[in-house]
């Protein structure tokens, strides 16, 4: 007989699309004192209070009329020679309000000449009204935690929306030295959000500078944090280094390939609880190469101890190729319970059916792998391999000391399915089974193990996780050669599939 055959997921290439430009409304104006207490004095000295009265003015044209000179009022009175800077803290916040709204005024350019915004001192001079705002906003922030709150909002109004959506564009119409200009200005005014350094880690990319790609991912993650509104950002910037570390484990030797497995152990780690079945493959498979690397085979069983203890936290990607990674290094129990997290998740799961089966009988559980090849069958009926699955179960009935009817019953009963396998005239294997926001994708081949050329009509139903058939497509394949194999594909714009199942061919 043949051995026990694993099934186990095709990591495809993760390609990261297009990024998505944000929003064009600015986010909500500072938060109320209720909120964040911030106490500012606008009205002392007396300059201050000139400035705050044309600060009020420009906020009152804002929507109907040109707020500029008022602006560069307040810009001019807090920058004059003569002015004492009594009240650093209230200074700066007028300032930082005229430098960001005089960003949004038309005809005033990001690095403007000095004297276009209201200064009177070196004119012919330039001031970068990004930097010039930050420094200001920086200085109210230290004033206070309250003030630090405060100000948050002032980082993130239009003139910082505009730079970054900016770079998101150049970016994607791949531009990347305008893209790089872009957002880098965008972090010059904000560097607590995540687009800007991921637009630096895609530029970094496309000019192979790995290290730079390294370190952008890190500001990334680091600033998506656990905010939700960043989940996808902060999980496409994991992947991405956890990546780019695995690269250089294949090219280091000695110490530094362990050192560098174990960083991008650490990387990897929280991947596999992608509910993703792709990217959840993909993570599980570099942990197993990386504990290899790392010299630490003997603690592969990391990989998915946390996987066993709750297998509800993570997708069919990771759980099944955990489950192959412990079967490969002959930890069948392991495997099963793996399989099993697997089949409760989706019940219509050929690899985890067949695997399962496989492991439990390794660990000789034949009663318990009965039921799971019985259901690889029913859905699965033209596959030759779940046949000899019953094969190999009789085979450990057979090592078990009983009578001598029974240890007939048992040695026929082997006989039987092995020469049901080897015998079956039509062979059904499948090659793709993709399911994603665009649709559902099966693929395959029917050899014609018969003497004559064959024509087939394979009836395909696809299911939900309950055993809901959601639609049905039909393969029409020949005719086909004897001895010979032709492919098939299907596909389907609808969603939500969990498995299929086909009705038996002849």
């Amino acid at each position: 007989m043949k051995a026990f055959h694993y099934r186990f997921l095709t990591a495809a290439t993760i390609v990261v699309g297009a990024v998505p430009s944000l929003a064009q409304t600015p986010p909500a104006a500072a938060p109320a004192a209720a909120e964040a207490t911030c106490e500012i004095d606008q009205n002392k000295p007396q300059a201050l209070a000139m400035a705050t009265l044309s600060l009020t003015r420009a906020n009152a044209l804002l929507k109907s009329g040109d707020p500029t000179k008022d602006l560069k009022d307040v810009v001019a009175k807090l920058n004059a020679p003569n002015f004492k800077n009594e009240n650093p803290v209230g200074r700066a916040f007028l300032l930082a309000s005229a430098y960001v709204l005089l960003l949004e005024q038309p005809g005033i350019q990001a690095v403007s000449p000095r004297s276009a915004v209201g200064l009177t001192t070196d004119p012919n001079g330039t001031i970068d009204l990004f930097a010039a705002a930050d420094s200001a906003i920086t200085v109210v922030e230290n004033s206070s935690p309250g003030c630090a709150a405060y100000m948050a909002p002032f980082r993130q109004q239009k003139a910082w929306l505009d730079v970054t959506n900016a770079a998101i564009n150049a970016l994607n119409a791949n531009k990347l030295d305008s893209a790089e200009i872009y957002a880098k200005r965008s972090l010059t005014l904000e560097r607590k959000s995540p687009y800007a350094y991921t637009v630096l880690a895609s530029v970094a990319k496309s000019k192979k500078n790995a290290p730079a790609v390294i370190e952008y991912s890190k500001q990334v993650i680091a600033t998506a944090g656990n905010d939700t509104a960043y989940a996808d950002v902060k999980e496409r910037a994991q992947f991405e280094l956890a990546g780019m570390l695995s690269e250089r484990v294949k090219t280091a030797t000695g110490a530094e390939k362990k050192s560098l497995a174990k960083e991008a152990i650490a990387a990897w780690t929280p991947l596999a609880v992608s509910q993703d079945i792709i990217q959840g493959t993909v993570a599980v498979q570099n942990l197993e190469n990386l504990y290899i690397a790392a010299g630490d085979s003997t603690q592969l069983g990391k990989i998915y101890a946390a996987m066993i203890a709750d297998p509800s936290r993570y997708g069919e990607g990771a759980l099944l190729q955990a489950g192959v990674v412990a079967s490969k290094f002959k930890r069948p129990d392991d495997a099963a319970l793996l399989f099993e997290g697997v089949i409760k998740k989706n019940p219509y799961s050929r690899d985890a059916l067949n695997n399962i089966a496989a492991s439990l009988l390794q660990a000789n559980e034949v009663d318990r792998a009965i039921p799971y090849i019985d259901k690889l069958v029913s859905i699965d009926p033209n596959n030759p391999d779940n046949y000899m699955l019953y094969a190999f179960a009789y085979a450990g009935r057979l090592k078990k000391k009983v009578d001598a009817k029974t240890q007939k019953t048992y040695n026929d009963s082997l006989v039987f399915w092995n020469t049901k396998s080897e015998k079956m005239p039509v062979k059904v294997s499948f090659t793709e089974f993709s399911r994603n926001s665009e649709g559902t994708t099966l693929a395959g081949e029917i050899e014609n193990r018969s003497t004559t050329a064959k024509t087939y009509a394979l009836n395909i139903e696809f299911l939900s996780p309950t055993g809901e058939v959601l639609f049905t497509e039909t393969a029409n394949v020949g005719p086909v050669a004897p001895k010979a194999k032709k492919e098939f594909r299907v596909k389907n714009a609808k969603t939500g599939v969990a498995g299929y199942r086909y009705k038996p061919l002849t």
